[in-house]
């Protein structure tokens, strides 16, 4: 949102002007799920459109909440990996050849479950601001996965379901034809 304001002798007019300094995130792409140790990194990114003037523009990136950014990038200067993903972002990865744009997504390298959850990008400058969220997963498939079942004598069934070393732990449903 922008104000013009002019001024005629003692009075002052405040004009709102849309579309002037907007921020608007146009494009936002972070994978839902991703199998661990099947890809070596990932792009999560965050394109988007401003206007005329672009003051105290920046990216960035906040990880579970919006309390501590985990990548920042105030245009002019370099991008900064900060928290959990300090020193798995590949801080020369570009994602755009446009000056305003170039260091806006995270290309995160060194994959792993703890980076699970949900990822916050905020574009801003010092009239506006734009936010966008999404959840990641990043699974590991089972390493064992067993089913038993026992009839005993008195026409009841044991049912044994396990599956091993599975991230995030599965939600197991055992379920019975309906008679």
């Amino acid at each position: 949102l922008a104000f013009l304001v002019m001024k005629t002798f003692s009075n002052m007019f405040l004009f709102f002007v849309p579309g002037l300094h907007a921020i608007k995130i146009v494009k936002f792409v972070v994978p839902e799920i991703i199998q661990y140790g099947v890809q070596d990194s990932v792009i999560l990114d965050c394109d988007y459109t401003y206007g005329n003037r672009t003051p105290g523009l920046m990216v960035k990136w906040f990880f579970r909440s919006k309390t501590r950014p985990v990548y920042q990038w105030i245009v002019s200067q370099k991008p900064q990996d900060i928290g959990i993903l300090r020193g798995r972002v590949d801080l020369n990865y570009r994602a755009s050849d446009d000056p305003l744009k170039m260091y806006r997504a995270l290309r995160i390298v060194k994959l792993d479950t703890d980076i699970s959850g949900e990822y916050i990008c905020v574009v801003s400058t010092f009239l506006d601001e734009d936010v966008k969220s999404k959840h990641m997963t990043v699974f590991v498939p089972e390493t064992s996965f067993r089913l038993i079942q026992n009839k005993t004598d008195d026409d009841t069934v044991n049912v044994i379901c396990a599956a091993d070393g599975a991230f995030p732990a599965p939600n197991l449903t055992i379920a019975t034809p309906e008679k």
